[in-house]
């Protein structure tokens, strides 16, 4: 955990530093103190030094601190438009999987988040929404939130608004992908799940609405980015190819 948050901290120098002066000045930086933990045998500052500039390099491969994509299809998903922004992260797992890292905007939500939560599964809509919405009003990026408006919409049979905040959701998850992402993303790595459940979610009310095509392109992409499929996206793929799946389930 400390070898974690070490690691992190220096990331995040290293950003700020290339915010401020650019790449060269990042670098001579990271050699600088790279060289000064080297000679003093500092192996476990090395290390953490040694995996912020992994994770520094992905953030300016990705992108995904400064810019936002525009609505897209899973093949297109890196698609960006530079004018907006969202502060969230991808954070390396291991070899190919990566986690979702969500700024503190989002974790200082939660409490009232798990609040509308509660109001929902107890039937009381109107307040769930109203607090969702508001959520959403204060933390534009809140993925999950848009997620819970959309099963709401879906349950009340308004399809267009559920596409809607799925839609949203998913544009905003996107954002954090670099382009032609290869990793995956593990249900597992519990702040995945959000982004996840938007992807299903999406190709859920596509099919609902007839769109067939994009219903499978969304859940052959969340196969290959979740291969445990804990959301049973290759059951849907099955059922959809033979045509046994009802369109109102």
């Amino acid at each position: 955990m400390e070898k974690n948050i070490a690691k992190h901290v220096l990331a995040d120098v290293l950003l700020v530093t290339h915010g401020a002066k650019g790449e060269r000045e990042t670098r001579l930086m990271y050699e600088l103190l790279r060289r000064s933990y080297h000679s003093r045998q500092m192996k476990w500052h090395e290390e953490c030094l040694l995996e912020a500039w992994e994770q520094y390099k992905y953030w300016l491969q990705s992108n995904n601190a400064f810019n936002l994509p525009a609505i897209v299809q899973p093949e297109s998903h890196h698609k960006k438009n530079p004018e907006l922004y969202y502060p969230i992260r991808l954070e390396k797992r291991g070899r190919k999987e990566w986690e979702f890292a969500w700024p503190s905007e989002v974790l200082n939500l939660m409490s009232i988040f798990n609040l509308a939560c509660e109001q929902s599964e107890n039937g009381d809509l109107y307040n769930a929404k109203r607090i969702f919405t508001s959520l959403i009003n204060i933390c534009p990026y809140f993925i999950d939130a848009y997620n819970h408006l959309a099963t709401i919409e879906w349950k009340s049979g308004d399809l267009i608004q559920t596409e809607k905040h799925y839609s949203r959701a998913y544009t905003i998850g996107c954002s954090v992908l670099p382009a032609n992402f290869k990793g995956q993303l593990p249900w597992n790595w519990v702040e995945n799940r959000p982004f996840l459940r938007t992807i299903h979610g999406l190709a859920l009310v596509k099919l609902r609405l007839g769109d067939i095509k994009s219903a499978q392109q969304l859940l052959g992409w969340l196969v290959k980015i979740e291969p445990n499929d804990n959301l049973g996206a290759r059951a849907i793929i099955e059922n959809i190819r033979i045509g046994t799946l009802p369109r109102n389930d």
